[in-house]
Order: structure tokens, then sequence, then C-alpha cells
């Protein structure tokens, strides 16, 4: 919808799909006298601005220093979440107005926003990733169109192979989310799969890259999963394996009461300084540094995802050299309380030497 204002023009108009940080300003000319802009999301406001014309009869909206920051993350959820909706109006006499529909994050792809999300997922991880049975992963796409689906096509040993649909069809102007955990997509299978990829498919044709999972034997070094919001407004998860130390750093709070200094508490503090190991190419490197630019960060233990925090990360890396980064990260919520796990206690073995004694 939009309405018009008598000679008033306006350049970078957001269009129906936008990300946050690919926002232009928007320039408005013609104007004389102050204008009041008005911005509010799935119809709950949020900015009102008065603004007045430069010399030249300008004024400008930064789009981007009012959104970049303000647009929420859809939650990890694979339920369908609405694309949150953008409504924007100018009033000075008249009414000029507008809507679009903005995502989280940006890119520098040259395109378009719609042109983007069509034919990408939300990530930026390695098309082909080397997984665990129960690592858990995510691919989120937004509809542009309605009639495209999640497709799926496992490989057997055998070098047959199943494909069918992941998903229905998927909703327009919604974000779509599908755990593609290789538990979960074994699921689906009478019979184990090798590897399987992941593409969205509409019509018969193919929307985006394929994206690939094989599953591995095991993890080698010491592997820690963290799961983070990517610059797209996706979760994705990075496996890290090279050495971890634990680093607890209990602070004595005291004071002095008759003379005496005692113990009141103690601000209990740990952390865990942790290499990523070395990288297998560029790109995983390079998919790395979305790891340490996201603020909404997780550490997977026990099946529990931990919000941490991350800091002095060691980012160096030479041209044409194997490369590995350091960092430092805590729980976000810590605590001096334990809960180690109690079992059975087996009975005790019993030996006899050949003197008859016994000992264990």
């Amino acid at each position: 919808m939009v309405s018009k204002l008598q000679d008033m023009a306006i350049e970078n108009r957001p269009a129906e799909y936008e990300f946050a940080g690919n926002l232009a300003d928007m320039k408005v000319t013609g104007i004389t006298s102050p204008v009041t802009f008005v911005l509010a999301v799935d119809g709950v406001q949020i900015v009102e601005e008065t603004y007045s014309p430069d010399p030249i009869g300008i004024i400008t909206i930064r789009f981007r220093d009012l959104l970049e920051i303000a647009v929420p993350c859809p939650t990890m959820t694979v339920a369908a979440q609405p694309a949150a909706l953008y409504t924007w109006s100018i009033t000075g006499g008249a009414v000029e107005s507008g809507s679009f529909r903005c995502l989280k994050g940006g890119h520098l792809a040259g395109v378009d926003a719609a042109t983007y999300l069509k034919t990408n997922f939300l990530t930026w991880q390695p098309q082909t990733r080397i997984t665990l049975y129960h690592t858990p992963h995510w691919l989120r796409y937004v509809a542009v169109v309605a009639g495209c689906r999640f497709r799926v096509k496992g490989y057997f040993s055998d070098g047959t192979d199943a494909i069918f649909d992941l998903t229905g069809e998927l909703a327009a102007g919604f974000i779509h989310t599908v755990d593609t955990t290789y538990g979960t997509i074994r699921s689906l299978f009478n019979r184990q799969i090798t590897y399987y990829d992941i593409w969205i498919e509409r019509d018969g044709a193919v929307l985006t890259w394929v994206q690939r999972y094989v599953l591995a034997d095991g993890a080698d070094g010491t592997p820690d999963h963290f799961v983070f919001e990517n610059s797209l407004g996706g979760f994705d998860t990075v496996c890290f394996r090279g050495d971890r130390k634990d680093v607890a750093e209990p602070e004595s709070l005291n004071a002095a009461f008759d003379d005496r200094t005692l113990e009141f508490d103690v601000d209990w503090k740990q952390s865990f300084q942790k290499n990523t190991g070395y990288f297998p190419d560029l790109n995983t490197r390079l998919w790395a540094l979305d790891f340490f630019s996201s603020a909404n960060r997780y550490h997977l233990a026990e099946g529990v995802l931990h919000r941490i925090v991350v800091s002095r990360p060691k980012l160096e890396a030479t041209e044409g050299e194997l490369a590995g980064y350091e960092f430092t990260y805590a729980y976000a919520k810590q605590s001096r309380y334990m809960n180690l796990p109690r079992v059975p206690v087996p009975p005790a073995l019993e030996i006899v030497n050949p003197a008859g004694e016994l000992f264990f």
C-alpha cells in the first residue's frame, strides 16, 4: 500500500523484502516544512520522529540505524514464523506510506534481498558438513513465493538413493526452519543412510544450492559444539576440536569484623580457554568468523545449550598456511553449586594372592 504526498519525491524506498543490515537511507526531497515519520512493526508503533528539511529541502531517514539492532531473530523452533512486517508513513499535510518485511542481518552478495532469499538458505556454513549422529543442525529459509518446499535425498551404501518431501508447501512471507540433525533425518528412512542432501524446490525446479551432511565415525581431539545466531538471522552449529583448558577464578569477598578479616562470600568465576584446531580449508575458516561476530552464542554440553559470552579472541591467520583461532568463553549463568553424577557402585573385585591373603 502506497499513497502519494504532493510535491514530495522519495529515493530508496524499502523493497518488499529487506535485510536490516542492507537498508539504504531513504531520502525525501521537495520538503518545505517539518514532517512526521512513523514506523511500526506488526501494527505496533515503535518510532515517531519529526524531521526538518535541510536548506535544499531534503530529509534523510536512516532505516539501518533504526532497525539493524532492533529486528528480532526468530527462535530455533522448527515452526514457521512470519517475517516481521514494518509499515512507515511520512505526514506533512498528506501522507506518504509503505510497508516491507525485514530480516535480521545482512550480506555482501550484491543482489536485492528478495533474490537472495529465494535462492539461499540463511547460512554461510560449508555446503558439505561432516557431522555426528546427534549433533544438532538446522536449515532456515524465507519463502518469498508460495509453492516451494524442502526436499531431501538420502544415499545408501549400495549406491541407491531415495528422495521425498521434507515439508509440505511453504507459506510465503514466513521464515521456515527444519531440523536437519542426522538422527532426525535418519528416522525418515527405512534403512541406514551414509549421507543426505537438502534443497528447496518449486514445481520441479531447484531454487537453492544443495546442503549436504555426511556422517562421521567419531570425533578426534577435544570436540566442543557451539550453536550461534549467524549474520543472516539463522542458527549454525560449529565444532571446534582443539584443546580446552578449564580456568576457575574464585574471588574471596571479605570484610573486617571486630578486628578480624572474615570471608562472607565467594564470587565464583569459571571460564574455558579454547582452541578451534586447524581449519581444513579457507571457506571453513572464514565461516568460523561468523561465530565470533555473533552476540547470541551457546555451548552444547550433555545435550543442553548453555548461553555463553566470548572474550579475548585471537583471530590470526597467515595466507597459505594452516590456521586456527583461540578464544575464551564462559557460561552466562554461573554458580558455585555442583551437580556431580552419582551411579550405583558395582561389587568390589576380590583378588586372593598365592598366600591366601585378600587384597583388591
